[in-house]
């Protein structure tokens, strides 16, 4: 069984599923036992030529390293006795971007006619990735008492978890975004980067509203992380630290307490 076998037999991501098929296009649509180190350093080569940065290199590193460990672990099937090296690229933490409320108060006045409005501002209530936003089900909307939220089911993560909904949300929401289109979603949003002049802003990208959502939780100093870490699905508590500078009033707060002391 070849590595488009292997493909063909996992769930992905639209854009990680280009860059799966690309690294497959790179090294050949060989075995996985015999995807050897040498094949890693031809991928990382390609794309370094290609002019790419390290953190977008890694994601399609990311993507090899799903196909390879979905062999690694049925032996009796692949007979793949190790996983080749996969030496990561060191990422740059850089600023979270996120939608200030001059900057969303534009992006309603620039897309007041697009029908794709709705799903940007979906995106920004609720945290979800837009995948997540385009494929849940009105099955998947849930009340509880006076309170609605959407139950996500195989997330990025492969885990389920549910996503309370704002009162914008709800109405957003309420006939699902199920006939918009991934990549016209990513195009509309290429457009209106430039017509809010911020063409040279590459961290202004559509992730940057589950940035948001994120970022204004952690600014509220009302929410724990842990629960901006349920809310939107990361794996790793170390993702969500990353808000964690938008909350200097708990820091602030403990001076007050070595103030009192005895």
């Amino acid at each position: 069984m070849k590595l488009r076998q292997v493909y063909d037999k996992q769930d992905w991501e639209k854009c990680q599923s280009q860059r799966a098929l690309s690294v497959i296009d790179i090294i050949g649509n060989i075995e996985p036992k015999n995807v050897n180190d040498e094949h890693i350093e031809k991928v990382r080569n390609r794309l370094e030529k290609k002019g790419l940065s390290g953190a977008t290199i890694n994601r399609y590193l990311a993507s090899l390293s799903k196909l390879l460990k979905y062999a690694h672990k049925r032996y009796t099937i692949f007979n793949m006795e190790r996983m080749p090296h996969i030496e990561w690229y060191k990422e740059s933490k850089g600023r979270i971007r996120y939608i200030s409320k001059k900057e969303e108060a534009k992006i309603i006045e620039l897309l007041k006619d697009s029908e794709y409005l709705s799903l940007y501002l979906f995106l920004m209530d609720t945290g979800m990735r837009l995948s997540e936003a385009l494929s849940f089900t009105k099955e998947d909307i849930q009340e509880l008492g006076d309170k609605t939220y959407i139950t996500l089911y195989g997330t990025k993560n492969g885990d389920t978890r549910s996503v309370p909904l704002t009162d914008r949300a709800k109405k957003l929401g309420v006939n699902t975004f199920k006939h918009l289109d991934y990549w016209k979603a990513e195009n509309t949003w290429k457009q209106l980067r430039k017509d809010m002049g911020l063409a040279n802003d590459k961290q202004f990208v559509i992730h940057a509203l589950r940035h948001t959502c994120a970022s204004r939780l952690a600014q509220s100093g009302k929410i724990e992380l842990h629960i901006i870490k349920e809310l939107l699905g990361h794996r790793s508590y170390n993702t969500t630290l990353r808000y964690s500078h938008f909350k200097p009033s708990n820091l602030l707060g403990a001076v007050d307490i070595l103030n009192n002391l005895d």
